[in-house]
């Protein structure tokens, strides 16, 4: 073989061999215990985001941000909620818990949840401040993994219950205590 062709083979293989670890992406998990014991797996990496459901519903979206109280007042942190359910499933109560540990800490409660748009049923919790127990972990350095419980009942009497863990790397932290004007501690 010519050096000119060995030249060509090597960079085609060396960039099949690039691409092709590009689009590997291995399964990569930790495991977490909550307040109750039980073990939750948490995926990460690129399925890190991935939504949590059942056969009645999908948790599409659990989201944090800062929240403006308004001027000459500290911002909070406020969480929002997208829930889509599924084969005509009607919530007609949902409570959001951060059972990541002792003590669980009730993040949202709608008694009387109805869906907002087709199949969709949306909320946002009350801001909380950012010293408050829901979501003081935001002052720590280091990285979290929060476990929230959804529970809910639907109008067929049924109860369902999922898990949404969040990854919370510590440059995340940073930047919502930045938007919060606050240090860590």
């Amino acid at each position: 073989m010519s050096p000119k062709k060995s030249l060509l083979f090597s960079a085609a293989a060396a960039t099949l061999l690039l691409c092709g670890g590009c689009n590997m992406s291995p399964d990569v998990a930790t495991i977490v215990t909550i307040a109750d014991g039980t073990k939750v797996d948490v995926p990460m990496g690129a399925n890190a985001s991935q939504p949590v459901e059942d056969d009645a519903m999908i948790i599409k979206l659990l989201q944090f941000s800062p929240w403006d109280m308004g001027p000459d007042k500290p911002k909070a942190v406020a969480f929002r909620f997208i829930v889509e359910f599924l084969k005509g499933a009607q919530p007609t109560s949902i409570v959001i818990e951060d059972v990541t540990e002792d003590p669980v800490e009730l993040i949202f409660q709608d008694p009387h949840a109805h869906l907002i748009k087709g199949n969709i049923w949306g909320a946002a919790s009350r801001p909380f401040a950012p010293q408050d127990e829901h979501v003081k972990w935001i002052l720590t350095l280091d990285n979290n993994v929060r476990v929230y419980r959804f529970t809910v009942k639907l109008a067929d009497g049924s109860v369902h219950r999922l898990l949404k863990p969040v990854i919370i790397p510590g440059f995340m932290k940073d930047f919502m205590r930045t938007q919060l004007g606050l240090k860590a501690q």
